[in-house]
């Protein structure tokens, strides 16, 4: 599998300060943009518990990848970098490198963002992998780290337009909501059988700011799962 990855070259000159030329209004790659979101997760019950923190992204400019294409690298404070490509569809995601990995190492397929056709019901797909989902009694506890999990299809569609959302940074208008599910075959105490469990996804991009808010639903279906939700908001943005 690895001798079909591309491996972004590991000397990368940054631009100067700089934007796409066909920057998205939803998604702006510009350098110097900065957002900080608030992350709760609040786990199922029992042993039940709410974990916050907060975490920062931080636009860095354009670079060259190893085929000669131009990326927009994002990152984050706790060490994930992530490179996208703006297409006449939209923005995609094309390689992701992790605090672990010493190159970036490009996706198999470009994972669309968004569209660049934002009509209620459009729709798209890319593969996902649970948040926190997790095994009370098994390791590595959580899913994402077991190998069938870590690329699962999620199913996105443009929900909602011209929603007013309210943050710690403020109110924003015209926002879009755009919601994902994809499913996991999971053991049901309920039923004591194992069947397609929805996993979900609710996400608001807003004018001149971007993603705003995010939302994820991991449910527990059995006693040796722990499951809960997480919501990430806006607490401030850099322009």
């Amino acid at each position: 599998m690895l001798s079909r990855l591309l491996l972004l070259c590991s000397l990368l000159a940054l631009s100067a300060c700089e934007k796409p030329s066909n920057d998205h209004p939803l998604f702006s790659l510009a350098q110097g943009k900065r957002w900080t979101y608030e992350v709760e997760t609040v786990y199922d019950n029992p042993e039940g518990k709410t974990v916050k923190q907060k975490i920062e992204f931080h636009n860095l400019g354009s670079a060259t990848l190893a085929d000669g294409s131009t990326a927009w690298l994002r990152r984050s404070s706790n060490g994930h970098e992530y490179w996208f490509q703006i297409t006449n569809k939209g923005v995609d995601r094309v390689a992701m490198k992790s605090p672990l990995q010493e190159q970036a190492v490009m996706d198999e397929e470009p994972r669309q963002v968004l569209p660049n056709t934002l009509a209620v019901g459009a729709q798209w797909k890319h593969n996902t992998l649970p948040y926190f989902l997790r095994r009370r009694n098994e390791s590595p506890a959580e899913f994402r780290y077991v190998d069938k999990y870590k690329s699962i299809p999620m199913t996105y569609v443009v929900a909602a337009k011209d929603v007013s959302l309210d943050t710690p940074a403020g109110r924003f208008e015209q926002c879009v909501r755009v919601d994902g599910q994809m499913e996991m075959m999971l053991w049901h105490d309920d039923g004591r059988t194992y069947k397609p469990t929805p996993l979900l996804t609710r996400e608001w991009y807003c004018p001149g700011v971007g993603l705003a808010q995010f939302e994820r639903d991991e449910p527990t279906t059995a006693q040796f799962f722990q499951g809960g939700q997480m919501r990430m908001r806006l607490i401030d943005f850099t322009p």
